[in-house]
């Protein structure tokens, strides 16, 4: 992370760098525009970032109609550094390897079982193994965020209901073996800013995250939301029926015991008296007009529009994401949510599917690396 400056030097610094991540190809002329900064004070903080690596003059540019002389383009220099990213399941562990402007080195997923005991080693190896054949750069690994699937607080888990890593300060652990930066977050809250560096229209979003659990990233005013100890978002666990079915938490009744998509297959399978049923299997017998399956689609849509109408009402946003896998293969789901908040006051409030679906906390997670790597607010992918 940039620190040799003064605090103003280091602001404009910052100010020049997020016009430079977020808008590839832009001449030192329009950052004064920008920014506000004088072109000498452009010119001269560009000059240094050239010199550290930071940026790469491009080519030249086309001249403005008063005519001139054409202006040379920058653009972030995506080979000075790696962002590393994953996302921790109990029963998964996913990682990203992107490029400084994050454009993807490599990607992976693998089945396996995680818990307090192998976390640390298996990440550490992942990485030693990457650092051992990784391309030549000035800063190397600029950061690793993780993932959590439960509820982080000050880069701590504070609790995960299905798989205990709340008794090891993974991410001290991990600096002190990799000497890189670790960040963790909750997943969910991932979700929500990878849909933020991939939405620029709306200020206040929500991600809906639907895998084991459920959770809901917030995002207000341009900001990620956490509330005390970051337990906000935590919609998995709010009550759908006051008497039902026990959760790990402690409560019973829980939306995600009903809307989880654990949830949803067990009923599935219960239904059908058939333990080896996938959510494949679920998918393509609801397309097929299977009754069983139609009924608990149905079911699973009314339930979530209730948690989704919950989340309307308290935080206000502008539109909800939603990443789920059955979401995403059966988009006629979205038009059953719709149709039962139609009949409440949010109608007019857009719910979509994820623009990012199962990648989703893994560009999150890459987006957090460079804002913080960079020092820059916003991260905007795909520019």
């Amino acid at each position: 992370m940039l620190r040799n400056f003064s605090s103003m030097r280091e602001q404009n610094t910052h100010a020049i760098l997020s016009q430079i991540i977020n808008h590839p190809e832009i001449s030192r002329a329009e950052i004064s525009k920008q920014t506000n900064l004088n072109k000498a004070s452009v010119s001269e903080i560009v000059r240094n970032l050239i010199d550290e690596q930071y940026v790469v003059e491009t080519g030249i540019g086309k001249s403005s109609t008063a005519g001139g002389r054409k202006p040379i383009l920058l653009k972030i220099n995506k080979k000075a550094g790696f962002s590393f990213s994953f996302d921790v399941r109990y029963d998964k562990l996913s990682y990203m390897v992107t490029y400084l402007n994050g454009e993807v080195v490599a990607s992976e997923s693998v089945d396996m079982n995680i818990d307090q005991s192998n976390i640390v080693s298996v990440v550490e190896n992942i990485i030693r193994n990457f650092q051992q054949t990784m391309e030549k750069s000035p800063f190397g690994i600029i950061g690793i965020t993780i993932a959590i699937h439960g509820v982080v607080s000050k880069n701590k888990i504070i609790f995960t209901p299905y798989y205990d890593l709340s008794q090891i300060d993974l991410a001290n652990e991990l600096e002190k073996r990799l000497h890189i930066p670790i960040y963790l977050e909750n997943e969910a809250n991932l979700t929500a800013l990878a849909e933020a560096s991939m939405d620029s229209t709306h200020k206040n979003l929500i991600s809906v995250s639907i895998h084991t659990g459920v959770g809901a990233g917030i995002i207000i005013e341009e900001k990620l939301y956490h509330g005390f100890e970051g337990r906000s978002g935590e919609i998995g666990h709010t009550t759908l029926y006051p008497d039902g079915i026990a959760c790990p938490c402690g409560n019973k009744g829980c939306l995600e015991q009903y809307c989880s998509q654990s949830s949803v297959l067990n009923a599935y399978r219960k239904a059908m008296n058939n333990e080896l049923l996938t959510i494949d299997n679920l998918i393509m017998d609801y397309k097929n007009g299977e009754n069983i399956a139609v009924n608990i689609i149905d079911e699973f849509a009314k339930n979530l529009s209730i948690g989704i109408t919950n989340l309307m009402g308290t935080y206000g946003p502008e539109i909800i994401y939603i990443n789920n896998k059955l979401i995403k293969d059966i988009p006629s789901i979205i038009v059953k949510i719709r149709e039962h908040l139609n009949q409440t006051m949010y109608n007019k409030i857009p719910v979509e599917i994820s623009q990012v679906a199962k990648q989703a906390s893994l560009y999150g997670a890459t987006a957090m690396n460079i804002k913080n790597f960079l020092g820059v607010k916003t991260f905007n992918f795909f520019n």
